[in-house]
């Protein structure tokens, strides 16, 4: 069980520091400059760097291999994290080289995150089990991060202060470098080139549209991507846009964000954690797509309806439970589906593409909710989010979503191959 736990303690120390610092960072601008539009400045440079270096890191993570990739770029961002407070002591830090600072974390975060996603299924093979085990186990760390991690990030900065914050967020980041250079060995994933395909070629850009041929070639990957890109578009409006409104228009406050939110985050992590223990045995097609209606058109539908809180928080309980068993099934489905030599530029590509449309889309419908009124946008929102969901359910490709019959802890495709290879080369 060692490279399991590597793995996802690693995850909760990043995962927990990333969090952190979506609270330190902006509270640290709104303090020192008292202005939200540099603040929003500051998250634009951070969040757009972040998506970028995920999208395009795909080819270095197979080349150098996720885990030293993962302890390299923890160390980095880290290193950006103390240079914020130390060069704002010393009188040394004006706004231009804060955004490059913020720039470089974003830069790590993304492909420190992208990295340790795409080492669950190495890690399952080392360890042997099946992979649902292990993306089960890492979407409760990440679930619970997002539960856990703002309100924890909250009381650490109104206690310590938010450059007292950024050193703990550092500190966070260099236990995670350490944790994952100890606990898993070097052989957990295979890399270098060994693992390069002689169809692809070697260069940076052929490697790089090679992993979006392995995602956008492969029909149920397509279908996959495609779904997500939807539902995220909802989800992000909702959780961004519309809840804060609704509560707004309601009279609840800012605390009734907080309990749906919270609500939706616990239940989420029981979900996980029952995927974690019975995901393998359930019928994977009936359960993702059953889980992906329960998630997401009842708790956006349930906001537009004239119902008392308790109400909304049972739904978004409800909501949460299906939500958590979501990722894990998803996770071990474009695991089988990759070779192992693509794993993570598939999960780099996937990330990414299915991310894309929110940042996009977040404009329009702010205007809608400010034209048309919050309610008629969740109602069509939920129509969305069930009809991106329910029209791929009865076609072709949820058809090839079911759970090959292999061994537990089977690598993903090529990678046992591969794996002989080195071994006859050494």
């Amino acid at each position: 069980m060692r490279p399991i736990v590597g793995l996802i303690t690693s995850e909760a120390l990043a995962y927990t520091g990333t969090r952190l610092a979506m609270i330190a960072i902006p509270w640290f601008v709104l303090e020192t400059n008292g202005s939200p539009a540099q603040m929003g400045l500051v998250t634009l440079f951070e969040l757009g760097a972040y998506t970028l270096a995920r999208l395009f890191v795909g080819p270095l993570l197979d080349r150098v291999g996720q885990r030293a990739v993962s302890i390299r770029v923890d160390l980095i961002a880290a290193a950006a994290l103390l240079a914020v407070p130390i060069l704002f002591t010393t009188g040394l830090l004006p706004f231009p080289v804060l955004l490059a600072l913020v720039t470089v974390i974003g830069l790590a975060t993304g492909p420190s995150e992208a990295a340790k996603v795409s080492l669950a299924p190495f890690v399952a093979a080392a360890a042997n089990v099946r992979v649902e085990r292990v993306t089960g186990l890492a979407g409760t760390v990440d679930r619970l991060s997002m539960t856990v991690g703002p309100i924890a990030a909250g009381a650490v900065v109104a206690a310590l202060g938010a450059l007292t914050a950024l050193y703990v967020n550092a500190v966070l980041m260099v236990l995670s470098a350490l944790v994952m250079a100890f606990l898993l060995n070097r052989g957990t994933e295979v890399a270098g080139p060994a693992r390069t395909d002689p169809e692809e070629g070697d260069g940076y850009l052929a490697r790089l549209h090679a992993g979006w041929r392995a995602v956008w070639g492969d029909l149920p990957l397509r279908m996959l991507v495609a779904m997500i890109l939807v539902t995220n578009i909802v989800d992000v409006a909702v959780m961004s846009l519309a809840l804060p409104v609704w509560a707004h228009e309601g009279g609840w406050g800012p605390e009734a964000v907080g309990l749906v939110a919270g609500t939706l985050g616990g239940a989420s992590v029981v979900g996980s954690l029952v995927a974690a223990w019975v995901g393998h045995r359930l019928p994977r097609r009936a359960a993702f797509f059953a889980a992906m209606v329960i998630a997401g058109p009842p708790r956006v539908l349930v906001l537009a309806l004239d119902v008392p809180l308790w109400v909304v928080l049972v739904v978004w309980a409800v909501s949460g439970l299906g939500g958590g068993l979501i990722n894990p099934i998803l996770s071990a489905v474009i695991f089988e589906r990759l070779p192992g030599h693509m794993v993570g530029r598939g999960m780099s590509m996937v990330g990414a593409l299915a991310r894309v449309g929110a940042p996009i889309a977040a404009p329009g419908i702010g205007a809608a909710i400010g034209l048309l009124g919050v309610s008629p946008v969740l109602a069509a929102g939920a129509a969305v989010y069930l009809a991106a969901v329910a029209l791929p359910a009865f076609g072709r490709a949820a058809k090839r979503l079911e759970r090959p019959l292999e061994e537990p802890g089977t690598a993903p495709q090529g990678t046992q191959t591969q794996r002989a290879t080195r071994a006859r080369r050494r």
